[in-house]
């Protein structure tokens, strides 16, 4: 990527991931819910799914093409669906008292397809890929370069990012260390997660 593109784009990515989003808000989710170390899952799955959009982008611009919009819509149900699936697990667990880096219900497998769910799953994550990419690749320049470095910044900010909401979420957690207080969490964390699938939907 041209270098003053690059001065452009770092900030843009990073004002962008900094705002609550679905991504952002699960990860201050599972960080109330499954502390920061078990959300690094998700966190994964997620850049896993992040990536799979940019490449796909990529693709759907150069060939001008798009999504069968009745496929793409049973994907985001059946991705809502599961969100929802995850909340209600969330809302019936009982209070974990164990320390920061033992909490949580949630397998690696779980959070590894929740956060990668997600991320495919959001609308406004295609949305802005295709409306912002166009105006950062260079005609011309090596295609594969430009998104090794659109990559390299996009997942670098949105692990940041991921971490930063995750890190408060955990903390959130310690500050109500009480039986009743992890309980009261993580009813927080389903409706959140209650929030997401329905921006997943509507």
């Amino acid at each position: 990527m041209n270098p003053e593109l690059l001065i452009w784009f770092i900030p843009t990515i990073a004002a962008v991931s900094l705002v609550p989003g679905m991504c952002m808000m699960l990860a201050l989710s599972l960080g109330i819910s499954e502390g920061y170390r078990r959300t690094l899952w998700m966190m994964l799955g997620e850049l896993l799914g992040v990536a799979l959009v940019v490449s796909v982008s990529v693709w759907l611009l150069q060939n001008m093409m798009a999504f069968n919009m009745q496929w793409f819509r049973g994907l985001m149900v059946l991705g809502a669906l599961y969100l929802l699936w995850i909340a209600r697990q969330l809302w019936i667990s009982e209070p974990q008292l164990q320390g920061a880096g033992e909490m949580g219900n949630l397998s690696a497998y779980a959070l590894l397809t929740l956060g990668f769910v997600t991320a495919v799953m959001n609308p406004k994550g295609w949305a802005f890929m295709l409306a912002l990419l166009p105006g950062f690749l260079v005609q011309g320049d090596s295609l594969a370069q430009q998104i090794l470095a659109v990559l390299m910044v996009i997942l670098v900010t949105e692990f940041l990012s991921m971490s930063l909401y995750a890190l408060g979420g955990q903390w959130l957690r310690q500050r109500l260390s009480g039986g009743s207080g992890i309980r009261w969490l993580n009813k927080v964390a389903a409706g959140m997660m209650v929030v997401v699938s329905t921006l997943v939907l509507f």
